[in-house]
């Protein structure tokens, strides 16, 4: 399955550590470590740290033919704080990321067919990006087109939120940004059954919502129904990833199977694993990488914790 994300590559700057991330490059190296053939378009700053991050997604298994360069601004980067495990972000503004162009990875699209497209909020701050965006998601067809809102603070507003759900066919966000997204969409804070209804009545394109709750698992909302989907206890190392990890554990179930609830299921236990470790994107176990290449043959003990 060919995998497609468009966004940011950057480093966050963790206890004074650099780790390479960016949701949508979590996003890729994740849906690789699943088996999936995945590919980034992204831009980089000609500096050390673009370089670094050029060379290193190989090491990822995210084909990076895709990558855009940029003669003078920096390579982004994000000064990330942890509490409790828990990350909060401080994100360096005008930087290459914010300047995808479009003319650059056109031709992509002659070459392969792709099963998947990803995308985020953080990418659209900025026009040029915004626009490239747009053009992709109007001019070329793909089986799935997943929005993760993923909100950081003063890097979105409703414009961009509204133009994202016209053109998903399956929205994620946690139960933090339900009631940011509520009081864009209607004025007022729903409840997560309310909200799921509203959006996907106002965005008919949206067939699965689903809604991330940390230890507690995730809300699937399908057929105009929302379902619980318990979450596996574990000890937070690292926060970091562990969203990105879920998304696309879920797409490349999801994709296989046509089953969501069992897709969630074991997407929480792929989260779940990524949060008990250092880094965003930790290198799964042989019994892990075999669940998520071969096991999604039989779903039958998906339920069961794999960790």
């Amino acid at each position: 399955m060919n995998v497609l994300a468009f966004g940011e590559i950057l480093w966050d700057i963790i206890e004074g550590q650099e780790h390479l991330g960016g949701a949508p490059f979590n996003f890729a190296a994740h849906a690789a470590q699943c088996g999936n053939s995945s590919f980034i378009i992204s831009r980089l700053g000609n500096d050390f740290l673009g370089t670094r991050a050029y060379n290193e997604c190989r090491a990822y298994g995210v084909d990076n033919s895709l990558i855009q360069w940029h003669e003078e601004l920096p390579t982004g980067i994000v000064d990330v704080t942890l509490e409790h495990g828990q990350p909060d972000y401080h994100i360096r503004k005008n930087v290459a990321y914010d300047f995808i162009e479009y003319d650059a990875v056109c031709s992509a699209f002659e070459k392969f067919t792709f099963d998947v497209f990803y995308y985020g909020t953080l990418v659209q701050r900025n026009g040029v990006s915004a626009s490239t965006l747009k053009k992709i998601l109007t001019e070329h067809q793909f089986r799935h087109i997943f929005y993760d809102v993923n909100l950081r603070k003063e890097t979105f507003t409703e414009a961009i939120i509204r133009e994202s759900l016209r053109h998903c066919t399956i929205l994620k966000l946690n139960v933090d940004e339900v009631p940011v997204l509520s009081k864009m969409l209607v004025g007022e804070d729903l409840i997560d059954e309310q909200f799921c209804a509203v959006v996907t009545e106002l965005f008919p394109n949206i067939k699965i919502v689903i809604i991330t709750a940390a230890e507690m698992g995730c809300y699937l909302y399908e057929d105009k129904k929302l379902t619980h989907v318990p979450g596996v206890p574990v000890s937070v190392t690292d926060a970091v990833g562990a969203g990105d990890a879920f998304s696309a554990a879920f797409m490349h179930v999801f994709s296989l199977t046509h089953d969501a609830k069992n897709a969630a299921a074991l997407a929480n236990q792929i989260g779940a694993f990524v949060a008990g470790k250092r880094g965003a994107v930790p290198e799964y176990s042989a019994h892990l990488k075999n669940i998520l290449t071969q096991g999604v043959k039989n779903m039958s003990n998906v339920s069961q914790n794999i960790l």
